[in-house]
């Protein structure tokens, strides 16, 4: 979360006249000149290759005098600028037209109010022109852009170097010859983690980064290495043209790598930058929390009004909600100051709240920062942890290092067994796993018990319940027909004497 600069907010409210340019537009031109009279064109950098970083600031304004002595642009300048790797340069524009260019350079002679000089120690170009500003858009200072070659701008916020380095290497830069690259690779889905199934629906840009056109890809979609969808693309696109490519959904039902990858280029098994050529998302199995109530731990930082949560069932109902409603579940990366709204946490505060959960199933938690730096780490070293209430000291679920949006998955009530039941029910066992038709649950009591079964969903609903019976100590089995479920992941409950075991177990079908 970053510092709230409400007086340069309030000083451009009145004046914008439309929505500043959103991320994944393409940047406006401009030509203009430095304060030492060098001539920049925008376009001219770009087709040259370079990314290019616009910082578009106010002499008066006290967030951009902090941001600017924080020295994050100038660390990202001299490693990626032309004394670095040259692969990016870095603008500085004063976009404020009551302000005249004596205000960058201190004081004196300026006409309107600055705290410093600008221009002391700086090593990329500063320019004075407000034309630039309106042409962006711009509704409050500092904004931020990472523009790549391809013309396509991303705001960013008041970020360090790497952070800054971190945006612009999912630009495409174009090289070599035959060059096509996958950029923008989204699952459908917020989620990484996976309780029950999760259905994705992977989808990205193929770009042609080469000088050659594109004529011809064979793409495929991996999940653990093995090819699962193979789709052939063919048209013909320029450098820096793009074409829209989805796979077809699929469902996933246990940790693993899905991987999108380009297997043929023009016709060709490989093409000049192979790196650009496959792009990863992993996905872990959801935690599980033995009991119903969870205990959530927050710890603020600095800007505490910022954050916002809510926990959902996997219909996404919300269950609970918490922090700042002037947030809200889809009020994230805005870069700017929020004032606090109803339930706005304090600043560096510690707040502990008890979710009850309705039953056993899949459950989901989402926290949303509104400037979209997270609860971590550059201004103050806020976090949320969930625990068990059978466990206090060990958290089941950490974060607060995240942007705008953190979505996370668990399940509670599932895939346990007391030390209790351990002593009466010593094992059970399922096969086949995965079941088509017939599941068998064999299963060994120490000693006689009132045994009853169940069989549970994703979403905690009982789809099979046996009335208990009293049976006594040995070896049994239970023969259980699973033919009428879908296909999917199910947990088979046995109950012994009161004390709860269970098992998970895969419908599937050839």
């Amino acid at each position: 979360m970053r510092k709230l600069w409400v007086l340069a907010l309030a000083l451009m409210v009145g004046t914008h006249i439309s929505a500043q340019l959103p991320s994944g537009t393409i940047a406006p031109d401009f030509t203009t000149k430095d304060i030492k009279g060098q001539s920049w064109r925008l376009y001219d950098l770009l087709d040259s290759g370079k990314i290019v970083v616009l910082e578009i600031s106010a002499t008066w304004c006290a967030p951009c005098w902090a941001y600017h002595n924080g020295h994050a642009m100038h660390a990202f300048y001299e490693q990626h600028g032309p004394k670095g790797d040259d692969r990016a340069r870095v603008l500085f524009i004063e976009g404020d037209p009551k302000t005249n260019v004596n205000c960058l350079s201190g004081p004196a002679g300026c006409n309107d109010f600055t705290p410093g000089n600008w221009v002391a120690g700086t090593p990329f170009p500063i320019i004075n022109d407000d034309s630039i500003a309106k042409a962006y858009q711009i509704e409050y200072f500092p904004t931020i852009f990472v523009v790549c070659p391809n013309r396509k701008l991303y705001e960013v916020g008041q970020w360090n170097a790497a952070e800054l380095w971190e945006q612009a290497q999912t630009c495409p830069v174009a090289s070599g010859k035959e060059n096509a690259g996958i950029y923008e690779f989204s699952t459908g889905t917020s989620f990484q983690e996976i309780c029950g199934n999760l259905e994705v629906a992977p989808a990205f840009s193929l770009i042609n980064l080469g000088s050659e056109a594109l004529t011809q890809a064979t793409l495929a979609l991996e999940w653990n290495n093995s090819t699962v969808q193979t789709l052939e693309w063919n048209g013909y696109l320029n450098v820096y043209d793009e074409a829209k490519i989805a796979f077809d959904a699929l469902t996933l039902t246990d940790s693993g790598q899905l991987s999108a990858r380009l297997s043929s280029v023009n016709n060709k098994p490989a093409d000049d930058e192979p790196a650009n050529n496959i792009r990863v998302k992993n996905f872990s199995a959801a935690k599980n929390f033995n009991s119903l109530k969870v205990l959530l731990r927050i710890k603020t930082d600095q800007y505490g009004a910022e954050t916002y949560w809510e926990l959902r069932d996997l219909q996404g109902q919300v269950l609970e909600t918490g922090g700042n409603k002037s947030v809200g579940p889809g009020g994230g990366g805005m870069f700017t100051g929020i004032p606090d709204g109803p339930g706005a946490y304090n600043d560096n505060a510690l707040i502990r709240d008890t979710l009850n959960l309705p039953e056993p199933g899949c459950y989901s938690i989402h926290f949303v920062d509104y400037y979209g730096d997270g609860m971590c780490c550059d201004y103050g070293n806020g976090y949320y942890r969930l625990y068990d209430l059978t466990d206090l000291q060990t958290p089941i679920l950490t974060g607060g290092d995240f942007r705008a949006y953190d979505d996370r998955v668990f399940s509670a009530g599932l895939l346990t067994a007391t030390s209790e039941a351990a002593d009466v029910a010593v094992s059970v066992h399922l096969f086949p796993n995965p079941a088509s038709r017939f599941l068998q649950a064999d299963f060994s009591l120490a000693e006689e018990a009132f045994v009853s079964m169940d069989i549970v969903n994703v979403l905690g609903q009982s789809l099979f319940r046996e009335s208990a019976v009293q049976l006594p100590a040995g070896e049994h089995s239970k023969n259980i027909d699973v033919g009428q479920l879908p296909e999917g992941v199910y947990w088979l409950r046995l109950s012994a004497n009161g004390q709860w075991i269970t098992r998970k177990f895969v419908v599937q079908r050839q």
